[in-house]
């Protein structure tokens, strides 16, 4: 036992303890037969010192309380208030609130292990599993359901410096290890996370029968097949801002004309085959329509990330136990939203087609995929901005609402949730949010993510680098984690040792200087 209860409210209830717990921390208390699981929320002292025994700092307010005949010892208590969780109820495998507070004069204990561990939903040894952490202020660890998690989307939200990647790295390592075996596939806009290729050759990966593969795209790999792309991707790339309603026009009776043509049947269209339909639209009347858009056109093909007959490989990129790695960096914005959306686009419709059997080994094998998949998204407030036109939003949405129901789950990691798209945010069922300072972050956070309630959010400024508040479907209750360490060496993005790097290159500059001077002038001390 650490304390009695004083009183309570409709939100929760405070006891009286002589031990300082965080916010965070959970307690317990009996109601009947059950245990109650709560929440910290804040801690307060219980009492304060007479302002009189504070005016001289030289003096200890001890020593002071000491002289005037009071017990020092009843300054050092709390007054800790708390939010009650629940009691477990196995038949239902989740928190039951009992509705009613614990009375005046209840006993508070802290909790064990065994009534800790009921806030996961599975273990972390079981197969689904993935121990991200231990929760704040045990040694309990913490424990993600892979099946919740991926099924209902990720996120992970962090400022700059909290652990973000650090974090993506761990549910990484969790999700390619034997006991998932999963489909990844990460889109990486810095070029960061090439150094989780250290996982296919680290042994503690391994299993009987089983061992990760690692496979970095590197940005000059990545191509985008015309035929893939529809008129819109095509209009939204060539249109400048004088783009005549008429050109529009011809470019997609040129394009439909082709689709329709016999031989699109069996192979996607050239670059050629649609100059030449254009170029047929000429009628003798839109000839100055015609060059312009074919001017835009010629300009657009040009560009080295379309290609006639490569694309995106789906079957090579997502396989169980392989991690793919999409190296983006170096790619233009545009660039970059359209291979999301390409890559979105056809992931989408090779798992809904697979599912209602439209594509098989036999039929349309590039786009049968007949296992879940996953992909991570890095700086996911590009693709799915909160204002302004990504060419990705509307299709990453569209796997948001409905991927669900054909295994396509996403991860979107982003250090600036305010200017993601808030529905977008929304249906990510799973949160992981680290140290959020900015405010307008934070409202963000409060409206989209139901699961974490006002006091936890309110911690967001407090939190440590590798400290996350971990919510949602995956998980029985909200918990703060204490992330645990990686496997693999840390990802790029931390700061550059600025002095460190100027001594450097001086140094080496000198050596190189003196190495050039003639002898003589060394001879004679210059």
């Amino acid at each position: 036992m650490i304390g009695l209860v004083l009183t309570h409210t409709r939100e929760g209830f405070s006891f009286v303890t002589k031990y300082s717990l965080a916010s965070g921390e959970f307690v317990s208390y009996r109601s009947g037969s059950d245990r109650v699981l709560a929440r910290v929320s804040h801690t307060e002292p219980l009492r304060d010192y007479p302002v009189e025994f504070l005016l001289d700092p030289e003096v200890d307010a001890e020593d002071v309380a000491l002289f005037y005949g009071l017990d020092a010892d009843d300054y050092r208590f709390y007054r800790v208030h708390a939010r009650v969780v629940g009691y477990f109820d196995r038949r239902v495998n989740e928190f039951i609130n009992p509705r009613m507070m614990p009375l005046s004069g209840t006993r508070i204990e802290r909790v064990d292990e065994t009534i800790l561990s009921d806030v996961n939903r599975v273990s972390a040894d079981e197969v689904g599993s993935a121990h991200i952490g231990t929760i704040l202020g045990t040694k309990t660890d913490a424990v993600l359901s892979v099946r919740e998690m991926v099924s209902q989307h990720l996120s992970i939200i962090a400022a700059t410096g909290a652990g973000k990647s650090y974090t993506v790295g761990v549910i990484v390592e969790e999700l390619i290890s034997a006991k998932n075996m999963a489909s990844v596939l990460i889109f990486d806009p810095h070029g960061e996370y090439s150094v989780l290729s250290e996982i296919q050759n680290d042994q503690s990966f391994w299993e009987e029968g089983y061992r990760p593969r690692v496979r970095i795209v590197k940005p000059d790999q990545i191509k985008i097949r015309l035929g893939d792309l529809t008129p819109g991707d095509f209009i939204s790339i060539m249109d400048d801002g004088n783009m005549s309603e008429k050109m529009k026009t011809l470019f997609v009776e040129a394009y439909e004309s082709l689709k329709r043509d016999e031989r699109s049947l069996t192979r996607s269209f050239t670059r050629n085959e649609l100059r030449e339909t254009i170029e047929g639209l000429s009628d003798g009347k839109n000839e100055l329509s015609i060059a312009g858009l074919l001017w835009r056109y010629d300009r657009m093909v040009r560009e080295k990330i379309f290609d006639d007959f490569r694309s995106i490989p789906l079957r090579e990129y997502f396989q169980p136990g392989l991690l793919t790695i999409m190296d983006v960096s170096g790619i233009g914005e545009w660039k970059q939203q359209l291979i999301a959306t390409i890559l979105l686009r056809q992931l989408f419709d090779s798992r809904e087609g697979t599912d209602n059997e439209r594509y098989s080994e036999e039929f349309r094998p590039e786009r049968y995929l007949p296992y879940p998949v996953f992909l991570i998204l890095e700086e996911a407030h590009r693709f799915a901005p909160q204002s302004g036109d990504a060419k990705s939003r509307q299709i990453l949405k569209k796997i948001l609402s409905e991927g669900r129901k054909f295994g396509i789950g996403v991860c979107m990691v982003s250090q600036r949730p305010s200017k993601l798209d808030s529905d977008a945010l929304s249906q990510c069922m799973t949160q992981i949010t680290m140290r959020i300072i900015n405010p307008a972050d934070q409202k963000q956070i409060g409206e989209s993510i139901e699961s974490v309630s006002r006091d936890l959010l309110e911690e967001l400024p407090a939190l440590t680098r590798g400290q996350a508040i971990v919510s949602g479907v995956a998980i029985n209750t909200p918990i703060i984690v204490d992330i645990r360490k990686r496997r693999t060496r840390e990802i790029g993005g931390t700061s550059k040792d600025a002095p460190q790097l100027w001594r450097e290159e001086m140094q080496e500059r000198r050596y190189e200087t003196v190495e050039r001077r003639p002898s003589y002038e060394l001879d004679v001390g210059v």
